[in-house]
């Protein structure tokens, strides 16, 4: 399995990119693990979010490898549980999946093309966090979710 964190933008808080280090680290075990970042847009003038997002996803369609399960981050996704999240994740394991993709928009979110084709629409909390945030929120949760699987002792 591979896991694919997409998202828009460079990371720029140390502090997260130490933690997201540290989980891509955690998961060698268990699938290959990639934050792979895309240059967002400027934002001049918030008119033009719609344009704005629009190219990011253009961006965001040409990084999704094909036959790739995308899991789109929106408010208006399905929330889970840390042990029903896992059921996700080994529910793709046991179809065959290969590539699993999570999008992360950036500060505009994500246009609604992107929601369109995903396979499915995840919300992390209802919560706003950063896009930053949500970026180590989600793969800590990736990890904690695979350590369920596997029965390890990182989630009581």
């Amino acid at each position: 399995m591979r896991v694919t964190v997409l998202c828009m933008g460079k990371t720029k808080e140390r502090f997260i990119q130490d933690g997201l280090e540290k989980y891509i680290r955690y998961m060698k075990p268990y699938a290959v693990t990639v934050v792979r970042e895309l240059r967002e847009e400027k934002i001049q003038d918030l008119r033009e979010a719609p344009i704005i997002r629009k190219k990011e996803a253009d961006k965001i369609f040409k990084a999704i490898p094909a036959g790739a399960l995308v899991i789109a981050l929106d408010e208006r996704g399905q929330e889970y549980t840390s042990h029903g999240f896992a059921e996700f994740i080994n529910n793709a394991l046991e179809s065959g999946v290969r590539d699993m993709v999570f999008v992360v928009g950036g500060a505009l979110g994500l246009d609604e093309s992107v929601t369109n084709r995903a396979n499915k629409t995840l919300a992390m909390s209802r919560w706003t966090l950063t896009h930053e945030m949500a970026r180590l929120v989600l793969l800590e949760q990736v990890y904690r979710a695979y350590t369920i699987l596997k029965g390890k002792t990182y989630h009581y």
